[in-house]
């Protein structure tokens, strides 16, 4: 298991850590990699790629404090919101005043130790929550960027996240000004309250928690590579839904086949994965043979 496991979370976060509160996640990841054995598909943490319709791997991470799944297949992962909104046969629960009770309760940080100097940082109007420096000069358009900065003056700021280079900062304060780019420490969540509208990607659960509180969201990825944001099949739809967020949320995540579990929302949470691998499995089942992999299958020892 990779979500809790120390090694693969100094790999990929370092120096940070990842706030106790989330762990009582594990339940849900060992549940889940039970279901995947049983179904015969493999399964990775927090990792994006692009296989068959008749994908060979599951992928699973953290939104929101929620335990999020996917599989490795563009077409059927983003069916799964839309099937989701249309399902009837599952209890509406209130999602959304779970994700506000998150940044209420100072519960929506995944990672601990952030600072809240905000005399120093004084909140404006508008606020760009940046990525990681591993997909910020990929994954985001600096034209827009500009334009924000542009457009908003002096009513701006932009939050680097937890895990971005000095020298990525340095770069962002040449660009936008240094008293206009937060510290990585800071409180993401804080500013989200405090602003009339965010700027986020697809890469960033930041767009749930902005449409809870009922601010404007609006994305500035580059479009080529839109698609292969962590969460783009969650935020796409949030995106086209922001008038009706906190309905769409609780509409959509109550369903099994949103692949959204929360055992502090999800009574029967086991239950609730079980629908959804079967629901999942049926959809890959469609596409069997479809499409045959050319590529040899490695030697088993």
């Amino acid at each position: 298991m990779e979500m809790f496991n120390r090694k693969v979370l100094k790999e990929r976060i370092g120096h940070l850590q990842k706030n106790d509160k989330l762990d009582y996640l594990e339940q849900v990841e060992g549940y889940v990699i039970r279901k995947c054995s049983e179904n015969g598909i493999e399964y990775a943490y927090d990792v994006m790629a692009e296989e068959m319709p008749y994908f060979k791997t599951m992928a699973y991470t953290e939104l929101a404090t929620c335990f999020y799944l996917q599989p490795m297949n563009f077409k059927i992962r983003d069916a799964q919101l839309p099937d989701a909104f249309h399902d009837k046969d599952h209890e509406v629960l209130d999602y959304a005043s779970y994700f506000v009770s998150n940044i209420t309760d100072n519960t929506a940080n995944k990672y601990k130790d952030r600072l809240d100097d905000y005399q120093k940082w004084p909140a404006k109007d508008y606020l760009v929550i940046l990525p990681g420096s591993n997909k910020l000069k990929d994954r985001c358009c600096l034209n827009k960027m500009r334009h924000i900065q542009r457009v908003h003056k002096g009513n701006v700021l932009f939050k680097p996240h937890p895990i971005t280079t000095h020298q990525i900062i340095g770069e962002m304060k040449d660009l936008f000004g240094q008293e206009n780019v937060l510290p990585r420490e800071m409180d993401m969540y804080y500013y989200i309250q405090k602003s009339k509208k965010v700027y986020t990607t697809h890469l960033s659960e930041s767009a749930v928690y902005a449409s809870v509180l009922g601010k404007d969201i609006e994305p500035f990825d580059v479009w080529n590579n839109i698609f292969y944001g962590s969460f783009y099949c969650v935020s796409n739809h949030l995106f086209d839904n922001k008038h009706d967020a906190r309905n769409y949320i609780n509409k959509v995540f109550s369903s099994p086949k949103s692949g959204i579990i929360c055992p502090r929302i999800d009574k029967n949470w086991k239950e609730k994965v079980d629908k959804y691998f079967e629901y999942i499995t049926a959809k890959r089942d469609k596409y069997k043979n479809w499409f045959i992999d050319s590529r040899k299958p490695k030697n088993k020892k």
